[in-house]
């Protein structure tokens, strides 16, 4: 078994496909460190490091199973990732630094392979899409757009009717959402009182209110035991 693992040492083998993969991981790190992100240059070449020994692993103990090493270092990679993805209110970060960090380790495990070319490749690629995917971001982000396109409309609806009625009035809404591009987030009913119950749809369509709160009101004020109804609608950016 040693002398397994001495022989492609001596050859020099594995010397090259790490100092490959430390080159390559320093790479990816820079671009990374240059635009001062969480993950930069420091994690960016152990993870294409780590990966590489991983995969060499096997090699050099006389084992050629090394897509069992790539897999798990698929998942062990997931784990790390997921650390750099912050999340503050609304807004996500460092979805692109994980996403890096896990293609970084595929490049450790070509390396760590013998894949030469394929890993060069791999990490040419992985810097240039990172390099030219943001300004083609901005541009496209620049490219006027009509306003409703950009906007969502949250409408609320209340009916007042009987309880024989209620079944009716639901059924009327969910068969608006199944015939229109509304969406239905929540449907409520109030607890009986003197006969009558409230109804309340909490509804959203993409893009500004082209009249199917009204139209929808209006059709169900038809329905036989409502007695009142009542809407309200407004825009928020998206």
């Amino acid at each position: 078994m040693l002398v397994t693992a001495i022989v492609p040492l001596a050859q020099g083998l594995f010397f090259q496909r790490l100092a490959l993969a430390t080159g390559l991981g320093l790479a990816i790190g820079l671009e990374r460190q240059w635009r001062q992100r969480t993950a930069g240059l420091h994690t960016s070449t152990l993870v294409a490091v780590g990966a590489a020994l991983f995969v060499a692993l096997p090699e050099l103990l006389g084992s050629t199973d090394t897509m069992r090493v790539a897999a798990q270092i698929i998942s062990g990679v997931g784990f790390l990732a997921g650390g750099v993805i912050l999340r503050e209110g609304f807004n996500v970060r460092g979805l692109i630094t994980a996403a890096t960090l896990w293609a970084t380790a595929a490049v450790g495990a070509l390396a760590g392979s013998g894949l030469d070319v394929q890993a060069a490749v791999g990490a040419g690629v992985i810097v240039l899409t990172n390099l030219g995917c943001v300004p083609l971001a901005a541009l496209i982000t620049r490219i006027p757009r009509d306003v409703g396109e950009r906007v969502q409309t949250n409408i609320t609806l209340h009916v007042t009717c009987s309880e024989a009625a209620r079944s009716a009035v639901r059924q009327r809404i969910h068969a608006e959402v199944h015939t229109t591009s509304l969406v239905l987030a929540n449907l409520a009913s109030s607890s009986p009182s003197s006969g009558r119950v409230e109804v309340t749809a909490v509804l959203t369509k993409p893009g500004l209110d082209d009249g199917t709160a009204v139209r929808m009101q209006a059709d169900i004020a038809k329905i036989d035991g409502v007695t009142a109804t009542a809407w309200d609608a407004t825009e928020e950016p998206i």
